[in-house]
């Protein structure tokens, strides 16, 4: 019976190869057939791809490789540098913890990317998916990838009808029986093209699938609602106030977030509120308090309402408004942590996304 089983395992992780050989998308950070991997390349997608689709990553991974094409380069960048090409990849923390890596990698490995998993899970933001990623993949190693789309592969194969959040020690358990003996990198990269060209989530491929012969749910309507999931929490109500102040000659006072929660070093409008701040705030205000009004300035709110979604919560952002003249700025700008930009130097910023969305859809007062 064992020897069966290994014959099956074996029968699918070669027809899952044989189709990779043919069907296998072509990656900026992959290696060509018969080429070998870049292991910076590799660490670098990554680190990108963590909770981030491969069609948003493809541009941001090449102006990184662009202007820093090794890790020592990225290791000598200035961070600000750094956030700036990162901005709109959300997740900033990840670019804070990237540059560490690629600084310690430097420095302590010589800017060789280590092939020992142990020391790569000590890195910076690199856990435990991302170090077996980079062993399988930058070094070819025996490695069991599990990511989302293999968590939907075998929870068909095998119509697993617990949740998805308590049988990924099962699927881990199950999917590590089907690695190969040889071509490792390959045979993870196989498994991530299969669930994102054929085994998608909500209308699987079926008849295109090269390992239907193993599945339970091969070809049958029900494959679609597989991985069974838990009902989804309602994500948190938020609500917070950004400050839109803006000089005589059209600059747009910044301040740089210094490593505090959400957009760590990045570049955004002063707010309150909605960060987990003590006065967070219950509602979307209506009038600005003499505790709220930043600067002790007369504000306008604005009309328009903008709304963002993070991972675990929705905000409700109310702006205020208000043109300051020159002689005023100086008081404010005594505090170092304030700073006024031109808009034609926006793009020297690391400004978030959402900071992004709310100076796009307040144009008209920047000129």
């Amino acid at each position: 019976m064992a020897e069966k089983n290994e014959d099956k395992y074996k029968q699918f992780s070669n027809k899952l190869l044989d189709w990779y050989d043919i069907r296998r998308r072509t990656l900026p950070w992959r290696a060509a057939p018969g080429e070998i991997s870049n292991p910076y390349f590799v660490l670098l997608s990554e680190i990108m791809l963590q909770q981030t689709v491969v069609v948003t990553v493809i541009p941001y991974f090449f102006r990184f490789v662009k202007k820093w094409p090794t890790i020592n380069q990225l290791a000598k960048a200035d961070f600000n540098e750094i956030a700036s090409l990162w901005a709109g990849l959300g997740y900033y923390r990840r670019a804070k913890n990237l540059h560490e890596t690629a600084k310690l990698i430097s420095t302590k490995y010589n800017g060789l990317i280590p092939n020992n998993k142990e020391v790569l899970l000590s890195l910076p933001g690199v856990g435990e998916y991302t170090a077996t990623a980079i062993m399988a993949i930058a070094f070819d190693k025996k490695e069991n990838v599990v990511d989302g789309n293999i968590e939907r592969i075998f929870s068909r194969l095998y119509k697993i009808e617990e949740p998805l959040e308590h049988s990924k020690k099962k699927i881990r358990t199950l999917s590590n029986k089907y690695l190969p003996c040889k071509r490792n990198g390959d045979y993870a990269q196989s498994l991530m093209d299969l669930g994102s060209l054929v085994c998608i989530p909500r209308a699987p491929r079926c008849k295109s699938c090269p390992v239907i012969f193993a599945c339970k749910l091969g070809g049958r309507s029900e494959a679609g609602l597989y991985p069974k999931r838990l009902p989804k929490k309602s994500k948190e109500q938020r609500y917070g106030m950004f400050y839109l102040l803006i000089d005589n000659e059209g600059s747009v006072l910044f301040r740089t977030n210094k490593n505090e929660r959400l957009f760590a070093n990045m570049d955004v409008l002063p707010s309150v509120g909605w960060n987990g701040e003590k006065e967070n705030l219950k509602t979307s205000p209506k009038i600005i308090s003499k505790d709220l009004a930043l600067f002790n300035l007369d504000w306008e709110i604005l009309e328009t309402k903008i709304n963002h979604v993070f991972t675990h919560f929705k905000l409700d952002c109310t702006v205020v408004f208000f043109r300051i003249n020159k002689k005023m700025t100086k008081n404010l700008l005594i505090n170092k942590e304030y700073r006024f930009v031109k808009k034609k130097d926006f793009n020297q910023l690391a400004i978030p996304s959402l900071i992004n969305k709310i100076l796009t859809t307040f144009e008209d007062k920047i000129y």
